[in-house]
C-alpha cells in the first residue's frame, strides 16, 4: 500500500508539470467559470478524465509507439493548429459582448464536453503522454492494474486541484473580471492559444515534410 500511495503522489507530482502549462482547458475553464460558477472547473476535468482514461490504459499496455507515428503526429498537430485558433477567435469575440451575450461555442457544449474536447485537441496533451509520465506507467504496470489505478488517480486529481482552483478563483472574483481587465485576460488566453496553434502548425509542416521524404 505504501508503495501504491507513494506512487499515486509521484503522479500527482509530475501532472502538476502538464497541468500548470496554459492551454485550451485552462482558457476554456477562466470563460466557462465566469459565466457558470466553480463548478465548469471541476466539470471539465471530469471531461477531461474520460479522454485520459483510454490513453492511460493504451500505454499501460504498451501501445505508445501509435502516438509516435510521424503520420500521426503530422494529424495531430494539423488538427490541433486548427481547432486552438478556433477557440482563440472565440475568446477574441466574446470581448466586444457584455455578459448577456452569447457564451464562446465551445463553452456552450457544457463543462463535460468541453473537458473531453479541450483534451484530444490539444496535440502539447498528447506530446506529453509519449515522453514526460513513460517511466512512471511503465512502473505503475509492474504492480499490475491496481498500479495503473493508483498511477491514474493520482493524475487525475492534480488536474482536479489545479483546475478547481482556477474555476474558484474566477467564479469568486465575478466582479472584478469586468471591463478592461476581463478583457486583458480573454486577450491573454487567446494569445496562448494562438500560440500553441502556430507551433503545432509547425510540427504538423515538420512532420509531413519528413515523412513525405
Amino acid at each position: 500500500m505504501l508503495d501504491l500511495a507513494g506512487l499515486a503522489v509521484g503522479s500527482f507530482v509530475l501532472a502538476l508539470s502538464g497541468a500548470l502549462v496554459p492551454g485550451p482547458m485552462l482558457s476554456a475553464t477562466v470563460a466557462g467559470s465566469h459565466r457558470r460558477g466553480f463548478w465548469f472547473g471541476p466539470g471539465v476535468v471530469l471531461g477531461h478524465a474520460l479522454a485520459e482514461m483510454p490513453v492511460v490504459v493504451l500505454l499501460a499496455l504498451g501501445v505508445s509507439a501509435f502516438l509516435e507515428n510521424r503520420w500521426v503526429l503530422t494529424a495531430i498537430g494539423g488538427v490541433g493548429a486548427v481547432a486552438l485558433t478556433w477557440m482563440g477567435v472565440g475568446l477574441l469575440r466574446q470581448m466586444g459582448r457584455d455578459t448577456a451575450a452569447p457564451e464562446p461555442g465551445f463553452v456552450r457544449l457544457g463543462a463535460v464536453t468541453t473537458g473531453l474536447i479541450t483534451s484530444v485537441v490539444n496535440p502539447y496533451w498528447y506530446l506529453w503522454w509519449v515522453t514526460q509520465p513513460t517511466v512512471l506507467l511503465a512502473g505503475a504496470a509492474t504492480m499490475g492494474w491496481l498500479g495503473v489505478a493508483a498511477f491514474f488517480i493520482g493524475h487525475i486529481s492534480a488536474d482536479l486541484a489545479w483546475y478547481s482552483a482556477a474555476s474558484l478563483s474566477v467564479a469568486k472574483g465575478r466582479r472584478l473580471l469586468q471591463g478592461r481587465f476581463y478583457k486583458a485576460l480573454l486577450i491573454a488566453c487567446a494569445g496562448i492559444l494562438f500560440v500553441m496553434a502556430v507551433l503545432f502548425a509547425k510540427l504538423a509542416i515538420e512532420k509531413g515534410l519528413v515523412t513525405a521524404a
